[in-house]
């Protein structure tokens, strides 16, 4: 794929929408591009997490492996962000991600996006207020269902007498 292609996956990915077109192309020069063959394995669930991955072509599966049992928890297309956290902070990943058929990512490593952030102080700060924005939305979310918790009754063989 070439630079020009991959930026342009880059530029729709929402993470990276406050990025001018010159963080993008400096993205897609040098992240590195991984080539996956079907069935094969991107990281497992558990593994350090030190970069995150942008789906240029092909589809991913992230599964949880829980007691020897696998659950499907999505599926990933071109344009999808596998592993945002660890753009930003030391993490592991928390799901295991295999690809479908074909597929082609870009890897970013967290020091190449980092020193990107800060090369380009307004795409840092575009990129705080996205996340802010997202944990309002989540701190949002969490008061929601916990006032439905608090407005639900017990069942009736839990009520307290």
């Amino acid at each position: 794929m070439s630079v020009e292609q991959a930026a342009a996956v880059l530029a729709e990915v929402p993470t990276f929408e406050g990025l001018p077109a010159e963080a993008l192309r400096s993205l897609a020069v040098s992240g590195e591009e991984v080539a996956l063959k079907a069935g094969e394995t991107l990281f497992r669930a558990g593994e350090a997490a030190d970069g995150a991955y942008v789906i240029l072509s092909g589809r991913l599966e992230l599964m949880s492996e829980q007691a020897g049992r696998r659950q499907r928890l999505c599926e990933l297309l071109p344009g999808a962000l596998a592993g945002e956290r660890a753009l930003l902070i030391a993490t592991t990943h928390p799901a295991t991600a295999r690809a479908l058929a074909a597929s082609r990512v870009l890897r970013i490593p967290r020091p190449l996006f980092l020193r990107l952030l800060e090369g380009f102080p307004e795409a840092a700060a575009a990129l705080q207020a996205l996340f802010g924005a997202r944990v309002q939305d989540t701190l949002a979310a969490l008061e929601t269902v916990r006032a439905e918790k608090l407005d639900t009754p017990l069942p009736s063989r839990a009520r307290k007498r």
